[in-house]
């Protein structure tokens, strides 16, 4: 049996709590209840997720196109993923034309 190698991605969670987004099931009762310790980036349409520490170690077995430690600036409306300092900044901060620059792009 061959495993996927993208994460399966459920429902959109309101993560305004910054509350982990692993939900066995993608069921909202079995919802993760730990608060958020990672900031990841799915994919290249910038779908992102939050995950505690014990679900970004499950998160790892997939492939994804970043992740970074929550920071103040995450999951936040505006800001913008820096791919080089590994983290969100707003637009306003020099780091961000770099940042925004630099993005991957897809094949």
């Amino acid at each position: 049996m061959t495993m996927q190698p993208f994460a399966p991605l459920g429902r959109i969670v309101d993560s305004r709590p910054r509350k982990c987004g692993h939900s066995p099931g993608d069921n909202p009762g079995t919802d993760c209840p730990a608060e958020a310790t990672w900031h990841i980036m799915w994919n290249t349409d910038r779908e992102v997720g939050l995950a505690c520490d014990p679900h970004m170690d499950i998160a790892r077995r997939y492939v994804f196109l970043d992740s970074h430690r929550i920071g103040p600036d995450c999951d936040m409306p505006g800001t913008l993923w820096d791919f080089d300092e590994k983290r969100c900044v707003y637009p306003d901060e020099p780091a961000v034309e770099t940042a925004a620059a630099e993005q991957p792009t897809t094949a």
